[in-house]
């Protein structure tokens, strides 16, 4: 008896030095992972912005198949939130603050009885957005027990944050690449003037000598007051997969011909009977979006006009929505 005696004092001094030990420990704790992905940082901060978007990439729904997510009405921007189950663990997360395109600070709660900070740092990098995701806090007492006998909370929770990180990456890369072509068939197009430019170049450098042009070409209507009475457009003359060469005009349509001072020029299109496809997503995809026109204009039984000039209209570009993805290109071939 005196045996047991002396052991269960032995255990409860081992209890009490144990105790105040966990009880001294700096519980504080700052964990943070950055990654670079080769997308705007409008795309990246309006992905990790909205939480319905985190079933998406969060590591907790690839670690724990039975979580759950909850949504309520609002899960972007101040005051978002959503909350999760499952076998493994529950918790919530609701945005407190964010700087658009800079910073986001969120409240996390593991169902531990404490919350965290959780943050989002986003930068302009070389090539494309540095995001640093991190989490703070301070470990009470029963959490401060469960890090120590799994060796630290770094240890466990850093492979989860880069892993999480991949996963948005993957996510965002993907979400980029989507895109459709939709035929729209025989349309007549209204026509009418337009201010333009012209130039011939290689293929390859169509697009930058298109944004280029279209710039001068907007800034000369700002300086002068001219406004614009539709999407800007460009009017293929020449297209040379042989030699790899284009000619063709940048266009912005106005409502009535104006008499110009410089090396941007007035033009009139004519209204004209074209088949029409649409291309939305990124501009990459519109080599696609042609070929699949001009195969349905054969399979439709059409002909396109011998001295007619293909053109295609940006209704939806990088000035109006960043994402690639959200890009619509309207295209008009002139037919018989």
């Amino acid at each position: 008896m005196r045996f047991l005696k002396y052991i269960f004092y032995l255990l409860l001094i081992l209890i009490i030095g144990v105790s105040i030990y966990i009880a001294t420990l700096d519980g504080s704790y700052n964990i943070k992972q950055s990654k670079v992905i080769k997308a705007p940082i409008e795309v990246v901060f309006n992905v990790v912005n909205d939480f319905r978007s985190w079933q998406n990439w969060g590591t907790w729904f690839e670690i724990d198949s039975t979580i759950v997510a909850s949504f309520p009405k609002v899960t972007s921007g101040v005051g978002a939130s959503y909350s999760w189950s499952g076998a493994g663990s529950n918790g919530s997360i609701k945005t407190l603050s964010l700087i658009p395109n800079k910073e986001i600070i969120q409240q996390i709660d593991f169902g531990t009885g404490s919350t965290s900070e959780v943050y989002w740092l986003f930068n302009n990098s070389n090539n494309g957005t540095k995001i640093t995701w991190g989490m703070k806090g301070k470990s009470n007492f029963m959490e401060k027990l469960h890090w120590l006998t799994q060796g630290g909370i770094e240890k466990n929770m850093t492979p989860i944050y880069n892993r999480g990180l991949a996963l948005l990456n993957n996510y965002i890369l993907k979400e980029l690449e989507k895109h459709a072509i939709e035929i729209k068939g025989v349309v007549y197009f209204g026509g009418g003037y337009y201010l333009y430019q012209t130039t011939s170049s290689k293929i390859n450098d169509f697009e930058f000598k298109m944004k280029k042009m279209l710039t001068k070409i907007l800034n000369y209507m700002k300086n002068n007051n001219i406004n614009a009475s539709g999407k800007p457009f460009t009017i293929t003359h020449k297209w040379d997969e042989e030699n790899q060469t284009t000619m063709f005009s940048t266009c912005v349509p106005i409502k009535e011909r104006i008499i110009t001072t410089e090396d941007i020029l007035t033009g009139f299109l004519k209204p004209q009977k074209t088949f029409k496809t649409i291309l939305k997503g990124d501009y990459k995809f519109s080599f696609e979006a042609w070929q699949a026109t001009f195969k349905a204009i054969n399979e439709q039984g059409f002909v396109k006009k011998q001295d007619g000039e293909p053109f295609e209209v940006y209704t939806v570009g990088p000035r109006e929505n960043v994402n690639p993805s959200k890009w619509i290109t309207e295209i008009y071939v002139p037919i018989k």
